[in-house]
């Protein structure tokens, strides 16, 4: 049986029931691990208050260390759509280019320059992003200044419900589709829509991998069918951390590929460097070469549970292998190089996916 086969085959013999439980159980076990206290129940679905900035509503989900959440108007009860944290990515830009476009001055059109002294400068630096980022300006069209609202952002992600008895085949059809990254499982029992569960592409993947027998997926991916040969979105590691932000936010991406001057690849972005380079507010120059503003972002915002590995695989690797991997790192592509170490490709969940429903 080929790997695709023995993906869908899993796949066809569950529901996102299932994949809510396994999820459930999998954080029981984490919690376990790290002395975390846990509940019983089935977990509380984070839900993200339509009348929320953007900043508060990011925060909230990287105190729960999750990505997205469905956003919820309870003046007509109904759910706008998902926020996704890599939304504010466009803000992130736009506070950075607000303090750009001030020239040093401490606001638009006053005459003080920022000092010399580069500590005094940094923490001036800091408070003009900080102040950009908590005061995030969009416009519109025609054009005209307003504040992001979370609102905004969640409806450009329509939420499309789905019942927990519903076949995974289904959901694994939504998840494929660019752009849609989870899946909110309704409860219309009370007569009024209820998100009891959220199901994301990693924990799809993650579930679908799990169900898999051992040496099931031994077919290499040069040789699986699955469509990994394509344009790589990447940047040379002497390019500025704002110069990556914009490539990641113009191909509405969380990971992009960094490599040296000969093309060889040295390391990669991931959704997590959005977060920390809106914690850290500006105080580490994004005017920084990409690698040494990664470095110190993460390490001032460091956690136990975070890990940034180097996420390639060689043409030669299993299928198996390749799952695998995005299964445990939760980043959304793997990057596939030659044997020079040089990115010639990728598969992201939405590649394995798709190449499974297709059955190739």
């Amino acid at each position: 049986m080929s790997s695709s086969a023995t993906l869908l085959n899993v796949v066809n013999g569950h529901t996102a029931e299932d994949v809510l439980k396994f999820t459930a159980e999998k954080k029981a076990k984490q919690a376990l691990k790290h002395d975390t206290p846990a509940s019983e129940e089935q977990p509380v679905v984070i839900v993200i208050d339509s009348k929320m900035t953007p900043l508060e509503a990011s925060q909230i989900l990287w105190s729960k260390d999750i990505m997205g959440a469905p956003v919820y108007n309870a003046e007509t009860k109904t759910y706008v759509g998902m926020f996704d944290v890599r939304d504010i990515l466009s803000c992130v830009i736009s506070a950075h280019r607000e303090y750009l476009a001030m020239m040093g001055r401490h606001k638009p059109g006053e005459d003080t320059a920022l000092p010399h002294d580069m500590d005094a400068h940094r923490k001036a630096q800091g408070e003009l992003i900080a102040k950009a980022l908590q005061n995030i300006k969009i416009n519109t069209t025609p054009p005209s200044p307003g504040a992001i609202t979370v609102s905004y952002l969640a409806a450009r992600n329509p939420m499309k419900g789905h019942a927990k008895e519903e076949s995974l085949v289904e959901i694994c059809k939504e998840l494929e589709k660019r752009g849609t990254h989870r899946v909110g499982i309704m409860d219309n029992s009370s007569g009024s829509p209820v998100c009891t569960g959220i199901i994301s592409q990693s924990g799809l993947v993650d579930f679908i991998f799990s169900q898999c027998p051992p040496g099931s997926l031994e077919e290499k991916i040069c040789d699986s069918g699955i469509p990994y040969k394509k344009e790589v979105a990447m940047i040379n590691e002497e390019a500025t951390a704002a110069d990556a932000f914009e490539l990641l936010d113009s191909k509405r991406l969380s990971g992009i590929a960094v490599v040296d001057e000969d093309g060889v690849l040295i390391g990669n972005t991931s959704a997590r460097d959005i977060k920390h380079a809106v914690i850290d507010g500006g105080k580490i120059s994004m005017d920084l070469d990409v690698i040494s503003y990664l470095a110190q972002v993460r390490q001032s915002q460091i956690r136990k549970s975070e890990r940034f590995p180097s996420c390639h695989v060689y043409e030669d690797a299993t299928v198996g292998h390749v799952v695998g991997v995005l299964a445990k790192t939760g980043y959304h592509r793997v990057f596939v190089v030659d044997t020079n170490k040089k990115p010639i490709g990728v598969v992201s969940f939405a590649d394995v996916l798709r190449w499974m429903l297709d059955g190739k």
